[in-house]
């Protein structure tokens, strides 16, 4: 394999983004302290750019950190760093033939049941990338290829990530995040391993097969190795791309309106289905997991993420949406204690703003139908959420709780963009009801 993929090579290229990074935000620390950077709306740190450039060649758990990175709210991170790390979200670069070539031989012996493979890859993240191909037997197919050696970096790569974190203040407190980059680690090894994520595919494929929303590409199991994951191939564009296309007449063509709420419905439904009925929940939001076919179905991706859930973590968050339907503040806060949003010695401040979040989190739910087109809903979210940690001293959630935030969170991102109206009270309450 090529030399960037040695571990010693990976981590001296690790430590010179590191370097080159903290020189940078050092850099544009001392000039916001002396009011010397104009800033634009678009602006974006120099130093945040070069952490990307650095972490898009790497690829693997340190990448994974920066696009956790991409989501944290922009008053908390400096200056042009969310734009800036948004970027691996949806513009990592693919390795070159040349490269992914030796990893399918090395799992398939030989490829002559391959009648013919793009060679440029359709999609690329952290873990590996997706080539379409043709095989001898006519079949369409998606081989998902991962990287090498990336499970014994991932250590290396997370305590060096937090070396970053720390320098570049990302975020305060850091001491108190120590178990969410534990949990952080856990998750990566999870994705890693394909196996898992084969039987994932294979459940949600079976849960929705009836579905007519919703599509899961049937794995391949002849040709799912331990770094390959192949599954059926299924023409449709990412749900950025749809929106894009159709930006023009996205609130306008009533037949685009009608895909869209469809589309916000379908995805509103499967979060709260994930949650309260099978029990496990796709913990990852990224909006490529998200394709859209002709007709307007939902295409399901990447399971690599997905995540158990405890029996009593969904019988608090079942009480916790219920007492804030219901307004019921004091019941509100005892849940919130008991799931460790807020702890016993927490001042007043605390409790009030947690009310406050949850008034806004539950805003969708009160009404019959609700638009999430202009709701600006995650900006007054995420400005309480400032207050909140102010109040708890930038305390971590536990990691359970923070991946299904995290996916909550990445759902109403997808919403704010997508702009539907939905009968959101109903379908929430529908699958509660059906929980009991």
């Amino acid at each position: 394999m090529k030399k960037d993929n040695d571990a010693k090579t990976r981590a001296l290229s690790l430590i010179k983004t590191i370097s080159s990074t903290a020189v940078k935000a050092g850099n544009e620390a001392i000039k916001r302290k002396l009011n010397l950077s104009a800033q634009s709306d678009t602006f974006m740190s120099e130093a945040a750019l070069r952490l990307v450039k650095g972490l898009d060649e790497l690829k693997g758990a340190a990448m994974k950190v920066g696009q956790l990175l991409s989501m944290v709210d922009d008053n908390i991170l400096p200056p042009g760093w969310k734009d800036a790390l948004s970027k691996l979200q949806s513009q990592a670069t693919a390795k070159d033939w040349e490269f992914i070539e030796p990893i399918m031989l090395k799992e398939f012996k030989d490829l002559s049941f391959i009648k013919h493979i793009d060679k440029k890859a359709v999609h690329a993240a952290s873990i590996g990338q997706v080539h379409k191909a043709e095989l001898i037997d006519g079949r369409i197919v998606a081989f998902k290829v991962q990287y090498p050696n990336l499970e014994k970096n991932v250590h290396s790569d997370l305590q060096n990530m937090k070396k970053v974190v720390k320098i570049a203040n990302l975020i305060p407190n850091m001491s108190n995040y120590d178990k969410v980059f534990d949990a952080v680690e856990k998750l990566f090894i999870q994705e890693l391993d394909f196996f898992r994520e084969q039987k994932f595919y294979d459940i949600y494929h079976e849960k929705f097969k009836n579905n007519p929303n919703i599509v899961v590409p049937k794995t391949i199991p002849e040709y799912c190795r331990k770094n390959i994951l192949t599954t059926e191939w299924v023409d449709a564009i990412s749900l950025q791309e749809w929106m894009k296309q159709n930006e023009s007449q996205l609130h306008n063509s009533s037949e685009c309106i009608y895909t869209r709420d469809k589309l916000g419905s379908v995805l509103l439904e499967l979060v709260f289905t994930e949650v309260f009925h099978f029990k496990h929940i796709q913990s990852d939001p990224n909006p490529g997991n998200f394709l859209v076919t002709t007709s307007g179905q939902l295409v399901l991706l990447d399971f690599g993420a997905t995540q158990e859930l405890s029996e009593e973590l969904i019988e608090n968050y079942a009480s916790l949406t219920l007492a804030a339907i219901h307004k019921d503040n004091q019941e509100l806060i005892k849940v919130a204690k008991k799931m460790g949003f807020l702890h016993r010695h927490d001042p007043p401040e605390a409790k009030d703003s947690f009310i406050k979040l949850m008034e806004i989190a539950i805003e969708p739910f009160l009404e019959e139908t609700y638009s999430w087109m202009n709701s600006k809903q995650l900006k007054r979210t995420n400005a309480e959420s400032i207050h909140f940690m102010k109040a708890t001293k930038f305390r971590a959630p536990n990691s359970e709780v923070l991946f299904i935030n995290r996916r909550l969170g990445g759902n109403l991102l997808i919403m704010e963009s997508l702009g539907p109206t939905v009968q959101a009270k109903n379908i929430l309450l529908n699958i509660l009801q059906k929980k009991e």
